[in-house]
């Protein structure tokens, strides 16, 4: 294996500019701090809403500025193939996520930031609002284990309602004309057949939702003893932030009633 170098880039002044039209166009509400612990370090998961670049932000800074959480995100690898933007995401503590960067930033003592959804939960298409899209994934529980992290679930809510969609993807993946091209393994491994292929927003300037963000009690992994273990807790992990979802959406619409 290649070994693997990595300079964590948490630029706190730069991540606090990009937050601040956010915060300020979406006005976030946070709820739940009481179950943020400043002094050890975990691992945050949680859904990943529509194109990920509105609401990350904000949460990266408020983690920081508001309770001192330094956490390293671990991005798509599709962002560091971009001249320019791979800079900016590096410098709010973005990496590659490859296995080896995410335990160098462990060692490190940065709290880490899962989507384990990944590019695809962020290339939403019709229908797929607030979707966990996590397949069998289970690496960030084994990198979680062999750390001691606690696993920190939290769920972001307004991100997967600023755009309606104009074009639907789907549409473009039914073809068979479509299929044809990725069928070519080099584009096909290109477009992940098909999955970073993003759906074409009605707008560009997203609807001003407010943003409501929920942390949720942090949970030990101690007892994930064997594979079956992890699969039960992965589980039980996705179905509490699903409910936890609608839990805030419920809150949303009478704190909004309550605001009116």
């Amino acid at each position: 294996m290649t070994e693997k170098t990595l300079k964590i880039r948490h630029n706190a002044k730069l991540i606090r500019l990009i937050s601040s039209l956010q915060r300020f166009y979406f006005r976030p509400t946070f709820l739940g701090t009481e179950n943020l612990v400043p002094n050890k370090p975990a691992m945050y998961v949680g859904n990943h809403t529509i194109y990920g670049v509105l609401d990350s932000p904000i949460l990266i800074d408020y983690l920081f500025t508001e309770h001192k959480i330094a956490v390293v995100s671990l991005a798509d690898h599709m962002h560091f193939h971009i001249p320019i933007w791979k800079e900016v995401v590096k410098r709010v503590g973005g990496v590659d996520g490859v296995q080896e960067y995410a335990k160098e930033a462990m060692r490190q003592g940065y709290s880490i930031l899962v989507f384990p959804g990944g590019g695809r939960e962020v290339i939403k298409r019709k229908g797929e609002a607030y979707q966990l899209i996590w397949k069998q994934r289970f690496g960030f529980l084994k990198l979680a284990q062999e750390f001691g992290y606690d696993i920190a679930p939290f769920v972001a809510l307004g991100g997967d309602e600023v755009f309606d969609l104009a074009f639907d993807v789907n549409v473009l993946l039914k073809q068979k004309w479509f299929n044809k091209i990725l069928s070519n393994p080099k584009i096909g491994s290109l477009l992940r057949q098909g999955e970073v292929i993003p759906s074409i927003p009605k707008h560009i300037i997203p609807k001003r939702i407010p943003f409501y963000f929920k942390f949720m009690p942090r949970l030990s992994i101690d007892q994930i003893e064997n594979m079956d273990d992890m699969i039960v807790f992965r589980d039980q992990l996705q179905a509490s932030i699903y409910t936890e979802i609608e839990a805030l959406k419920s809150y949303r619409a009478h704190d909004l009633e309550q605001k009116a």
